[in-house]
């Protein structure tokens, strides 16, 4: 008779009701998870804007970095330009050699206007920076920002070797 009342699965009907999570254990974890992802989710956003000023930062040094190099191979000035306000920058090639010289769009990839992500803002302490033939540059600092931290992107005159630091935007002064 035993044999009759078991199901397929070889369990009483006792045993199968007790077998399982109770909806108290369900909701323990389930509370338990909530409260996981809750606490870790601002920290997950920082990581990202702070990602997101890093991956800027290195942007523009590798702007820089071209800009220095076309300016040495094509014997002619180069320009960044910085758009502090609407958080743009673009790079401008001398058109003539007339003293002060006239800039366009670069040709290329790297003519193009560049914007910031949402969430970072742009400041300096100039709003563009010159690349000489002969291999030389203006001196320029370059903030890249989040609200609770950033990068700054350093050029010394000799611009051979671009910085980039981290900095405390309620600390750090914006200029050299």
């Amino acid at each position: 008779m035993t044999a009759s009342r078991r199901r397929r699965s070889g369990l009483t009907p006792l045993e199968a009701a007790s077998a399982g999570f109770t909806l108290i254990e369900l909701t323990l974890v389930t509370l338990l998870v909530l409260i996981l992802i809750g606490l870790s989710t601002p920290i997950f956003k920082k990581t990202f804007s702070d990602l997101s000023a890093r991956d800027t930062s290195f942007g523009i040094s590798k702007l820089i970095n071209y800009a220095q190099e076309m300016a040495v191979l094509e014997r002619k000035n180069y320009k960044i330009a910085f758009d502090f306000k609407n958080g743009k920058y673009q790079l401008l090639e001398a058109v003539s050699p007339a003293k002060p010289p006239v800039y366009k769009k670069a040709a290329g990839r790297f003519g193009k206007l560049f914007g910031l992500p949402q969430g970072l803002s742009l400041s300096g302490d100039r709003n563009g920076v010159i690349f000489y033939p002969d291999g030389h540059c203006d001196e320029i600092r370059v903030n890249v920002s989040t609200k609770s931290g950033g990068y700054s992107v350093i050029l010394k005159r000799f611009g051979n070797m671009v910085e980039i630091k981290p900095f405390d935007p309620s600390t750090d002064v914006a200029h050299l």
